[in-house]
């Protein structure tokens, strides 16, 4: 009986664990934000909107035109900064980083441009 009771109090408190695990895996989906745009120290520097919207989707062809994914446009994320360069979530080889920051980084080394960026 004594056997009975600390098994299913062990069962209970596994489940528990398991469902607040998940609520807070929901919380934490819940409580990201999305960033597109460009972000940085000096934003002084940073292009219009136009531009801005121009560069991101430039950025976002390119990526599609060389298969870097295999998503749609409405569903690529990404993040290019000076130190790495993301896309949906995958961390793209130090060859490619330094194609797309040379390219559109430049000298804006505090850059973040970001699409659909989960943050």
């Amino acid at each position: 009986m004594k056997k009975t009771k600390a098994l299913i109090a062990a069962s209970l408190i596994f489940i528990s664990g398991g469902c607040m695990a998940q609520s807070n895996q929901k919380e934490k989906a819940e409580n990201q934000l999305t960033i597109t745009g460009i972000t940085g120290k000096s934003i002084k520097g940073s292009p219009n909107e136009k531009s801005m919207t121009k560069l991101i989707n430039d950025i976002s062809n390119q990526i599609l035109k060389e298969k870097l994914v295999t998503t749609n446009a409405s569903d690529l994320s990404y993040i290019l900064n000076n130190k790495e360069f993301i896309i949906n979530g995958v961390a793209q080889t130090q060859e490619v980083h330094l194609r797309y920051k040379k390219q559109y980084i430049k000298n804006h080394t505090d850059w973040n441009i970001c699409k659909n960026y989960k943050a």
